[in-house]
């Protein structure tokens, strides 16, 4: 061990500005260096969604980069992937290597060949077949995700959701399985400094102060669906005028948004902002939340909205109701039906009694994800984890 410590390896495919790669970010920052040294190792790309990296090594995080890890399948830089793995591996000596997404959990089990690893954890942020398009597509991604868990030791899923899904088709079995919400800093999620961030920001994008303000925190990419909340945005431009949009992020479909946005005419009412790292500011200016995803594993964004005291708007989908408390902290419709979300949207803004309602909730039930208990969680199955290995020889 370093200095009696366990040696830790979290493994990213990318460095993108998301939910999963903010949350392990936080976990390497935050896990207790009297009892852990640890590294983070990571792919380069960010799609165009705001890169990490400096941050990272800005917040003092050992980074490891691994110049041909990428989020999509490429043989021959996966291949390439994997031995940059085992090399690292069998440098570092790592007692625990946890991966995040999809791609460090298919390459992980293949370079430990190369740098023996004693307790493998996969963090399920999301399950591979939820993109596929096809049912071929789908039933290899089931297959492969079912062949991969029997690599770990452990996989932690980020909602209940995750799990039920994971063992309805095969994937593991329930001893394997460790469910741990997300979590936000809620120092900075908070509803201290609205009406500051409410006349500073609207100015910065031209929004009128009076108007009521919807925002989107979201990855501009198919699973978040844009064209659904800009199709609820066309419905509500003739009902409610005053309305205006506030879309935050990058991605890779977000060059089809702003198409989207002069096509339908939207200019005046919806302003895309970009990948943002002062999202709790950007909430703080808004009076309702809402996204449109197809699927979504859990929905952290939900939580940092409440956290500031917005009533949200969502689609009941995955994860997404152990996020939103549908009638309590917010609204949850059907996916892919912009009149729905567009529906739900109008009833919040034009019921004071309601939105106060949902917000209030919605701040009370953001109080329970604070990374205090998240990280607690994550060492407490390291703990477990490393007890049985020891145990077992």
């Amino acid at each position: 061990m370093s200095e009696g410590r366990l040696r830790v390896i979290h493994v990213l495919p990318h460095v993108a500005a998301g939910g999963a790669t903010l949350l392990a970010m936080e976990l390497a920052q935050r896990l207790d260096p009297d009892r852990y040294d640890v590294k983070v190792a990571v792919g380069p790309e960010d799609e165009g969604e705001g890169s990490l990296l400096e941050e990272m090594r800005e917040r003092g995080i050992n980074v490891i980069v691994m110049p041909h890890m990428r989020r999509a399948p490429k043989a021959l830089m996966d291949a390439r992937a994997v031995m940059e793995l085992g090399r690292t591996f069998h440098a570092e000596r790592p007692h625990i290597v946890h991966t995040h997404g999809s791609k460090s959990k298919l390459l992980t089990p293949l370079a430990s060949a190369f740098g023996p690893v004693p307790v493998k954890i996969a963090h399920i942020w999301g399950w591979e077949w939820m993109a596929a398009r096809d049912f071929p597509r789908r039933w290899a991604y089931e297959w492969e995700a079912r062949m991969t868990a029997q690599g770990y030791d452990a996989l932690i899923a980020c909602s209940e959701a995750m799990r039920e899904q994971g063992l309805t088709r095969g994937v593991g079995v329930p001893r394997q399985y460790e469910v741990v919400l997300p979590s936000l800093d809620l120092t900075r999620f908070t509803p201290d400094g609205r009406e500051q961030a409410r006349r500073e920001v609207r100015a910065e994008f031209g929004l009128p102060l009076e108007a009521p303000l919807v925002i989107s925190v979201m990855r501009l990419a198919k699973q978040k669906s844009p064209e659904i909340l800009l199709g609820a945005a066309v419905l509500l431009s003739a009902l409610m005028p005053r309305l205006r949009w506030l879309i935050v992020g990058g991605g890779p479909e977000e060059e089809r948004v702003r198409a989207m946005v002069e096509r339908l005419d939207l200019q005046e009412q919806v302003v895309l902002a970009g990948p943002r790292r002062d999202v709790p500011r950007l909430l703080k200016a808004a009076d309702i939340f809402a996204m449109s995803s197809t699927w979504e594993p859990f929905g952290i964004a939900y939580v940092e909205a409440s956290a500031v005291g917005l009533p949200v708007v969502g689609t009941h989908v995955d994860g997404a109701p152990e996020a939103v408390l549908h009638g309590e902290t917010g609204l949850l419709v059907q996916p892919r039906h912009p009149m729905r979300l567009a529906t739900a949207i109008a009833r919040v803004a034009s019921d004071p009694d309601l939105a106060r309602r949902l917000a209030e909730g919605g701040v009370r039930h953001a109080q329970q994800f604070g990374h205090e208990r998240f990280v607690s969680r994550i060492e407490a199955i390291y703990e477990q984890l490393i007890a049985e290995n020891v145990r077992a020889g």
